[in-house]
């Protein structure tokens, strides 16, 4: 028994080292030989400052050859186009440093603003473009006529850098961004039918449901850094797609039911009504929640979800008998949750049917590209935020030039550097003060460790290439180390910005404590510097956010009330997710208010579906469509009018006697009575939402505490 007992937890240990310290220990390895490797082939062909290449290196690795490939890629091309700006700027501003500082932030501020539009590693090109200027001018600005010469010299080290991290990560312990796809989509799926088949999930509305958004987001962005891998099937990619497009929308009809749902969350009568008609749902997905997911039971679960819809229809027939009919909000709140019960079976069966197609490789590409045509991932863009960015970004790296310019002191442009980089780069970090810290202490650390090679180890135990390499290992290795940890990647990030810029990584030895200390100053200030433009030009308090989310949701829903039916639901919904990535990224939301705002972009999403659904309906009546629905909409829209100051009660009953009254409209035509049907449906979904105030994004209607 003891031995027994014994085994089981050595089984357990091991597979918790294998699954959890063993990537690390990979990753410590690749980027330590690809350092080195780096590091060698610019030694060997004599370049000035191989240790560009070395913090190339650290730059871009990444645990997934996909994430490489793809940083890579956005590097280089940044790095190009940066080096390209820098020629010329300083040939067309050689001698005049007030003009070259002035065209210098305007290029930032172009980078900030670009990169911020953008996702992925996407954003990072440009940012990089941004502070390449500074990577190439500010070593030499005593001697800017050889900034040719150094320019192309630091893109080849960087470019040494790039092309030693993609072979070393496509040879040695290479992991691929598809086996990391296939194991989220299931995992995916595996939550989406357990969080489904437990009604508690739903019903209970204080419990803490799911981050969808995460999900969501996370799958885009690793399927977008799987293109720059080889080996993929398009028609996985696709699948991939699609597969995250029906999950959004599932997600969102998700929560519209529990929104819904808690505006009658008291009447325990009408409760237990809708729990019986769900229960159909829920004691089907119960019997395979737990199941190995199979081909076979997968397959078997999409034939159960199928004949099960009639069975839900029945058991809705029989519970609406049980709603007085007299009272409006109820009815109108049952025959919401009703369709959202029945829409989420739909849109659960066609989830299945896809990743059953999925893991059988049913390679159906012509389909697929039909289908993912239409489903382009939105981003969010502010204008306030982006000037923000702009603004921070140039008057940092004017603070420093000035400094510069008034000081004269010799390392004062290296303080730039820095200074430009860690603005640009932390600008979208969750806590970029926070960062700007971690950053402090992992040059405090580098400060004592760095020394000790410069004026011991180096002078006196390195006599070649292959000693260096033997002596750099361990300080390569603990900053590898201090990069994979999770919250610790920015304190190595510090220390390796302060060792790969002051200590003597040269073709031939050449360090002074006095040159030591001065790179050490500055850039430390250049931290200081930017650590101070994140305090004193950042104004995104709660308040402010809640503000400019709320106009923003707002827009949204008068734009799919307003514009063309190509705002399609897939646009409307990625859009509105990426929205509450970009204001979460910003740091300054406490838990209270990113989940107001999560409950606002959901209930917007249901409004503007619901809308592009009665837009559509409306189009295909046989004869012209009935006024009443110009009448609602345009009441729905002055609703959500900043400028209307009209009190939203008054509105509401508008809203709701224009919806009595088209319930009652009838016409000839057999096919246009189901449309009306159809979409009177949708407006009582718009009215069950709108009627509980605390989860819209209506001016004045939550303050903030």
């Amino acid at each position: 028994m003891f031995l027994a007992l014994n085994k089981t937890t050595l089984n357990c240990a091991i597979k918790e080292w294998v699954n959890q310290d063993l990537p690390i220990l990979k990753y410590i390895v690749k980027s330590t030989t690809a350092a080195l490797l780096a590091l060698s082939i610019c030694m060997y062909f004599n370049l000035e400052m191989p240790q560009t290449s070395v913090f190339t290196v650290f730059i871009v690795m990444q645990p997934f050859s996909g994430l490489v490939y793809s940083k890579s890629f956005y590097r280089l091309v940044g790095t190009i186009i940066g080096t390209i700006m820098a020629f010329i700027l300083v040939g067309a501003f050689i001698q005049d440093r007030v003009s070259f500082t002035l065209f210098f932030a305007l290029w930032i501020g172009l980078c900030a603003a670009v990169g911020f539009m953008s996702r992925n590693f996407m954003s990072y090109g440009f940012v990089l473009s941004g502070y390449t200027i500074a990577l190439v001018t500010m070593p030499i600005m005593q001697r800017l006529q050889d900034v040719f010469t150094f320019g192309i010299d630091r893109l080849a080290e960087v470019i040494i850098g790039l092309l030693c991290s993609s072979f070393i990560s496509e040879i040695l312990f290479p992991q691929k961004l598809s086996q990391t796809l296939q194991k989220t989509e299931k995992r995916k799926f595996d939550l989406l039918i357990k969080s489904l088949s437990n009604n508690e999930n739903i019903f209970n509305f204080e419990k803490e449901s799911i981050n969808y958004a995460k999900d969501i987001l996370g799958t885009d962005s690793l399927r977008i850094n799987s293109n720059f891998e080889t080996g993929m099937k398009k028609s996985n990619r696709l699948y991939y797609k699609r597969l995250n497009s029906e999950f959004m929308h599932i997600s969102t009809t998700f929560f519209s039911l529990k929104n819904i749902i808690n505006n009658n969350i008291n009447n325990a009568i009408f409760v237990n009504s809708i729990k019986s008609i769900y229960f159909v749902l829920e004691d089907c997905l119960k019997k395979f929640s737990d199941e190995q997911q199979t081909v076979q039971t997968i397959n078997n679960l999409v034939v159960e979800l199928k004949s099960l819809k009639k069975t839900t229809l029945l058991k809705i027939k029989e519970e609406k008998q049980k709603i007085s009919h007299d009272n409006f909000e109820l009815l109108h709140d049952f025959n919401s949750i009703c369709y959202l019960i029945t829409r989420i079976e739909s849109e659960l069966i066609e989830y299945c049917n896809t990743y059953l197609n999925f893991i059988s490789n049913d390679n159906k590409i012509k389909k697929l590209e039909d289908f993912s045509q239409n489903l382009k991932f939105s981003t969010y863009s502010d204008n306030i935020l982006i000037s923000l960015m702009i603004t921070r970004g140039a008057i940092a790296l004017i603070l420093m030039m000035v400094f510069w310019m008034i000081s004269g002191w010799k390392y004062a442009p290296f303080a730039v550097i820095p200074a430009v980089a860690n603005t640009l780069l932390l600008s979208t970090a969750p806590n970029p003060v926070g960062a700007t810290k971690n950053f402090l202490i992992g040059t405090t650390i580098a400060l004592f460790i760095t020394p000790i090679y410069n004026f011991y180890i180096i002078p006196m135990f390195v006599n070649d290439l292959i000693t260096f390499c033997i002596f750099l290992t361990p300080v390569l290795a603990f900053i590898s180390l201090l990069m994979i940890l999770p919250g610790k990647n920015l304190i190595g990030f510090g220390f390796l910005l302060i060792f790969i810029n002051t200590c003597a990584i040269y073709t031939h030895y050449n360090m002074t404590f006095v040159n030591f200390a001065d790179m050490c100053i500055a850039t430390i200030l250049g931290l200081i510097i930017s650590g101070f433009s994140f305090i004193l030009i950042d104004f995104a308090s709660n308040v402010w956010i809640e503000s400019r989310v709320k106009r923003t949701l707002n827009s949204q829903i008068n734009k799919s009330i307003k514009e063309k039916l190509a705002l399609q639901r897939v646009k409307l919904e990625s859009g509105s997710f990426d929205l509450l990535q970009r204001y979460s990224a910003i740091g300054r939301l406490d838990t209270k208010s990113n989940n107001t705002i999560f409950r606002w972009v959901l209930s917007t999403l249901e409004l503007g579906k619901a809308i592009i659904n009665i837009r559509r309906k409306s189009s295909l009546f046989s004869k012209r469509r009935p006024p009443q629905i110009h009448k609602i909409l345009t009441l729905i829209k002055k609703y959500f009018d900043f400028k209307n100051k009209k009190s939203k009660k008054e509105q509401l009953e508008k809203i709701k006697h224009h919806i009595e009254e088209f319930e009652h409209i009838h016409l000839n035509s057999a096919n246009d009575q189901i449309l009306l049907k159809d979409i009177y449906m949708n407006f009582s979904i718009i009215y069950s939402i709108i009627k509980n105030r605390e989860f819209l994004p209506i001016k004045g209607e939550i303050k903030c505490t």
